[in-house]
């Protein structure tokens, strides 16, 4: 790898982690449990249009650990990130090698599976089948935060696309 595109590759991973660091920071009161806005997921998005999906599943997996390394543990909470990430990043890969969506439906399909995928471990974990009643409050949170992150990242895409990365 050249030495060039490390160096991006690495500044889009501390720029997750930094991103999901100040989302930590906000006080959801207004919100329940679980929904956040998924800011982290800008970096990943960017990753996948200016590189390829091979670095878009390494940054991500490599966000997920440093993230858990650095404020959450390996834990619950690392356990719930690793298999929302892992979900949604599958969903997300199958959509951009089959239809080849816009940003927006990478980052509406990231979302939704995203929480699916958390959904689904939570209910492993603690054995409660219950949980699946959650699932239509955090479809619908994850659909309006991935339209934010979307238009986010397009924005972003829209001014890098006259820098070379």
């Amino acid at each position: 790898m050249k030495t060039k595109k490390m160096v991006r590759l690495s500044l889009f991973l501390a720029i997750g982690v930094l991103l999901h660091y100040l989302e930590s920071q906000i006080p959801y009161s207004f919100a329940v449990p679980g929904v956040k806005l998924g800011l982290a997921n800008i970096s990943g998005l960017l990753v996948l249009y200016f590189y390829n999906p091979k670095e878009f599943v390494f940054i991500g997996f490599l966000r997920v650990l440093i993230v858990a390394l650095l404020y959450s543990g390996f834990g619950t909470a690392f356990l719930l990130s690793l298999s929302g990430w892992g979900l949604s990043t599958l969903l997300v890969l199958i959509m951009f090698y089959s239809v080849k969506p816009s940003i927006y439906g990478l980052s509406l399909v990231s979302a939704i599976f995203h929480s699916l995928g958390q959904i689904l471990t939570v209910m492993a974990i603690y054995e409660a089948i219950g949980m699946i009643n959650y699932m239509p409050v955090l479809l619908l949170s994850s659909s309006i935060s991935g339209v934010i992150t979307a238009r986010i990242s397009a924005s972003v895409l829209k001014r890098l696309d006259k820098v070379t990365i």
